[in-house]
């Protein structure tokens, strides 16, 4: 139990997630990440997603549509990757299309989102390791 007394301790080493995806998608995935703990950060299109990369001083994940109207999301993740070299990326996509390592077919539930991520935070440790 806390002691109310002290101030509540930041974590410092929580995993920072960038989600460029259409609003309601956004709304719905930032309240899940943060009540897993991540640090969340959004962005409203691939433009400004470049510019939040520019801006932070970590990016751990990137959530992101597959398909902008100016590029595709794995273009918007490597020019993020030049600022975030240890950036991890996740795609979603539409119910027509096909699913890979790195794509998230809509619709998905709040458990495939946080399997994902974790999958992809295990890859990530082991090919440190």
């Amino acid at each position: 139990m806390s002691n109310p007394s002290q101030p509540a301790r930041v974590n410092v080493d929580r995993d920072t997630v960038l989600i460029v995806t259409d609003g309601e998608l956004s709304a719905a995935a930032t309240r899940v990440l943060q009540q897993e703990g991540y640090d969340v950060v959004t962005a409203r299109h691939a433009g400004h997603a470049y510019l939040v990369a520019l801006t932070r001083a970590r990016i751990d994940f990137l959530i992101s549509e597959s398909r902008f109207d100016e590029m595709t999301g794995e273009a918007l993740a490597t020019r993020v990757r030049r600022y975030h070299p240890q950036l991890r990326s996740l795609y979603v996509a539409d119910g027509h299309a096909q699913g890979s390592a790195h794509t998230l077919v809509r619709p998905f539930t709040r458990e495939e989102l946080l399997e994902r991520l974790s999958r992809m935070a295990r890859a990530a440790t082991s090919q440190a390791s």
